[in-house]
């Protein structure tokens, strides 16, 4: 997964040519670093299909206020600048998946 910064975040957003999802998340957080391999997996998985990045909230202080994160982990999915869906929490890969599935129809395999 590539690193967002508040700087570079709308760009990406706006600039993605596939759906995006971001996964938000702080270095304190053990939630956050478990969902990181599961994540991992999903973004080879889904190659091409959806693009995958991820954003430190001490780092990215407005891009969370702006996709309006106040827990971790949080993952939004975005979609032509517009997001699409949202979830807070940890998850196995399955829930996920599904998640990702649902919120991107064109990200089924």
């Amino acid at each position: 997964m590539k690193s967002l910064t508040d700087s570079t975040t709308l760009q990406t957003v706006h600039g993605a040519k596939h759906p995006i999802v971001i996964k938000f998340e702080a270095r304190w957080c053990q939630p956050c670093k478990a969902m990181k391999p599961m994540l991992d997996d999903i973004e080879k998985q889904l190659d091409g299909k959806v693009a995958f990045y991820v954003a430190d909230v001490e780092q990215c202080m407005n891009a969370a206020q702006l996709y309006r994160v106040n827990q971790v982990p949080a993952l939004v999915a975005i979609d032509k600048g517009v997001v699409i869906a949202n979830r807070v929490g940890a998850g196995s890969k399955a829930e996920i998946l599904q998640w990702i599935r649902t919120a991107i129809p064109g990200a089924k395999e």
